[in-house]
């Protein structure tokens, strides 16, 4: 797998193996110690850049080794193979990748890697704040537990956004870029990494329905008090207008009364949490948590939003 990797910050050249677990632990990719399995010192290579909210680096040690990796609590590391081939240990399970293959590593995972003597990777660090704001704002809902990642090895598409845009990355020069065009890439990356690897977030059935700042608003309110009972006056109350104003918005924006839309959000969030949390065992605790207690209307509206009856979602992620 070729990347343009041709603008950078830093660059390592024949740099002894500590110099280089240096600059990843010092650039926030965690804790990375470089066993040498060869009498010669191996020597390493490194290129390395911040791009917006992100951090690229791309190494190789010319030499077999084995790496132990910390990564960091606050992010996810997509990690490529480029080159030669790594096998990973992590949590009692073995994974090869070979040149063209990419996982999604999960924050605060350890791993264990064998690297061949012509393994390359490029590791893209993507803060654990940003993917899940990138997400909600592109329309996703994941779970309270978060954004879960398949821990599948992927072939990396040769073509299409997620390459593309990052191949971009790697050769943009950011100082002429502005701060707004920076930030789309990387949230056109994000939305690109979700599309490529299996997780657990879906689209909500109001998912992006309105750029008004008032709606956008509303819409972040509501998820990050998603289990609350919220009222008309507060949402109006939170934008400074009439509540005749802000049914005007709404019914203009999205079709929708503003108790419909709160509603819609909650019933999105239901789904996603009977699909991904494996600790739930009845629908009535979740719909509970959410403040539907009118469990008969409750799977009614399920049904007519999400296309099922809410057992039916549980049963389906319980086998």
């Amino acid at each position: 797998m070729r990347f343009d990797f041709s603008n950078y910050d830093l660059q390592l050249v024949d740099a002894p193996v500590q110099s280089l677990a240096d600059v990843l632990l010092g650039k926030g990719f965690g804790k990375h110690d470089f066993i040498e399995r060869t009498t010669q010192p191996a020597l390493a290579t490194l290129k390395f850049k911040t791009f917006g909210a992100l951090s690229i680096g791309e190494y190789s040690v010319a030499a077999p080794i084995q790496v132990n990796t910390a990564f960091r609590s606050d992010a996810y590391f997509l990690q490529i193979v480029l080159t030669g081939r790594s096998i990973e240990h992590n949590h009692n399970a073995e994974r090869t990748l070979k040149a063209g293959d990419s996982v999604i590593v999960m924050p605060n995972q350890q791993v264990e890697s064998h690297d061949s003597a012509d393994c390359k990777k490029l590791i893209v660090r993507i803060p654990t704040d940003f993917l899940h704001q990138t997400a909600r704002e592109f329309g996703y809902l994941a779970s309270p537990s978060g954004i879960i990642f398949d821990s599948a090895v992927n072939q990396l598409p040769m073509a299409g956004p997620l390459f593309n845009l990052l191949n971009d990355m790697l050769q943009q020069d950011k100082s002429v870029l502005g701060e707004r065009p920076l930030l789309y890439y990387c949230k056109l990356l994000n939305s690109a990494i979700l599309n490529v690897f299996d997780n657990n977030v879906r689209l909500g059935s109001v998912a992006k329905a309105s750029c008004h700042r008032y709606i956008a608003r509303i819409r972040h309110y509501v998820l990050d008090n998603i289990t609350r009972d919220i009222t008309v006056d507060e949402l109006a109350s939170l934008c400074q207008i009439s509540r005749k104003s802000l049914y005007n918005v709404f019914e203009r924006e999205t079709g929708l009364t503003p108790s419909t839309y709160v509603r819609r959000l909650k019933l999105d969030s239901v789904h996603a949490e009977l699909k991904s949390n494996e600790r739930i065992k009845n629908v009535t605790q979740v719909a509970l948590k959410y403040g539907f207690t009118n469990l008969g209307r409750f799977s009614a509206q399920y049904r007519e939003q999400i296309g099922e009856l809410p057992s039916q979602t549980l049963r389906d992620f319980s086998y």
